[in-house]
């Protein structure tokens, strides 16, 4: 059987996922696949999972990698393959059951470089539960775009905003004919920049279908994309495109201004997100090390008029702008805006006493406001909703109560009732106190900017 697709799984450590995912991969409704495992070395079980894998389905081969490096495993994995198009799954994600069977057709039909879809990011509730967020790649204007055969031009504007390789498949000749593989620089984080910009610098016909297909996970402790190291991982795949594959030298016009604009919005995202983890401190040479080459390569490419404001939000050029100009008083800034933030948080465990809490409300307002108890590791307990249609239920795994059972629960616990709804407070104040909640206990005035 000729493979229509390889699938390339490079893995480490990863006993807690690899079952989900290989079922997913072994599962697909598209049958004509290679699956390409590729450990580097794991000490937790995982090698041995892969191994009873590939026992039960011929299809699967487990190969061992010389080099602890995402790139490496990758490369490995390309350099065996034999299929029309190539796939990467990383192998603490899943995939849906139909991905491959709809990329391949649509791919195929047309003789594309590549096709892609969207992607979901999941991560798990204190409940238990998958929480899914869907990652459009076009809005507004743009959204016309799904569906259409895309030329290079097109594909270069997407520099920026597709910025990860799992969520398509790629036409094994184009790589090859273009040499296009990923940078073999030790670890796991963005060596998928260097493979997608080659793609966008060679690729001429493509096409994004309006369908999401991918879960990729969020949260997991030791993951190498959270990591203090993020921005030198950056600046070694920029150098790496500059230095090695002299990519910078063969880019014109749109392809050009696109390849800068996203190495700043690279530099921007994590320099900000390592700034906060570091609580300010822009004088780490975490930071400011790679700083100093993006800013050298950015400041040249404002001054030759590849960069300019017309290609960004007006926020963001202004962020911008002001880290190139000056770290300390970007960082003054940054760390405001996430005092803020922090202020809010200490506002509402002061309102609620640091109790833990139930949600009054379970539309969208009372999902925000389970995600931010969530995410500042506020511990909740239910939702409470007075539609009958819904009480009994579970809402993201946690139980929907009556107000009734709502009286019972917060009268026999130390809780705090939060209500979520923007209109009627009022009233549902008045209705919770009739039934017996106390005054203490109901939260009805949320800090400003909360949800």
């Amino acid at each position: 059987m000729k493979a229509k697709v390889s699938v390339i799984l490079p893995s480490l450590n990863v006993v807690d996922y690899i079952k989900e995912c290989m079922d997913s991969a072994v599962n697909q409704s598209l049958q004509e696949l290679e699956i390409i495992c590729i450990d580097a070395g794991s000490t937790d079980g995982t090698r041995e999972v892969l191994a009873e894998y590939a026992r039960r389905d011929s299809r699967i081969t487990v190969l061992e990698s010389d080099k602890k490096s995402y790139g490496r495993q990758v490369n490995i994995g390309l350099e065996h393959a034999s299929g029309e198009y190539a796939a990467v799954l990383e192998t603490d994600d899943w995939i849906e059951r139909d991905m491959y069977q709809t990329l391949y057709e649509c791919a195929s039909k047309d003789r594309l470089d590549y096709a892609a879809a969207d992607f979901d990011t999941f991560y798990q509730l204190q409940s238990g539960s998958y929480y899914f967020v869907r990652q459009h790649l076009f809005w507004g204007e743009q959204r016309d775009w799904y569906g259409r055969i895309l030329n290079g031009n097109q594909i270069a504007r997407l520099r920026a905003s597709d910025y990860v390789l799992w969520k398509g498949i790629y036409n094994r000749e184009f790589l090859n004919t273009h040499h296009i593989r990923l940078h073999e620089s030790a670890g796991a984080a963005f060596q998928d920049m260097g493979f997608l910009q080659q793609v966008k610098t060679y690729a001429a016909r493509a096409r994004y279908i309006d369908k999401s297909f991918y879960r990729y996970r969020q949260g997991r402790e030791g993951a190498s994309s959270n990591g203090l190291e993020g921005l030198r991982f950056y600046q070694k795949e920029f150098w790496w495109m500059d230095d090695s594959l002299r990519l910078t030298g063969l880019l014109k016009g749109v392809h050009k201004k696109y390849y800068y604009y996203t190495m700043s919005i690279s530099l921007l995202t994590k320099y900000e997100q390592i700034l906060v983890s570091l609580n300010g401190n822009w004088q780490d040479k975490r930071l400011s090390e790679p700083y100093f080459w993006f800013r050298a390569q950015l400041t040249r490419a404002v001054s030759e008029g590849l960069l300019d404001e017309t290609m960004y939000v007006t926020a963001l050029w202004d962020r911008l702008m002001l880290l190139l100009t000056s770290q300390e008083a970007h960082a003054g800034q940054v760390m405001e805006a996430h005092s803020g933030k922090e202020k809010c948080v200490q506002e509402f465990l002061r309102k609620t006493k640091r109790r833990p809490v139930v949600v009054f409300g379970c539309g969208v307002r009372g999902e925000r406001l389970m995600l931010f108890c969530d995410r500042n590791q506020i511990r909740m307990h239910a939702y409470c909703d007075n539609d009958t249609a819904v009480q009994g239920r579970k809402k993201f795994g946690f139980p929907v109560l009556s107000p009734e059972e709502l009286r019972t629960e917060v009268c026999d616990k130390n809780e705090a009732v939060v209500l979520s709804m923007k209109k009627g407070t009022k009233q549902v104040r008045e209705q919770l106190v009739c039934i017996g909640i106390e005054e203490d206990r109901i939260i009805d005035e949320l800090p400003e900017g909360m949800i």
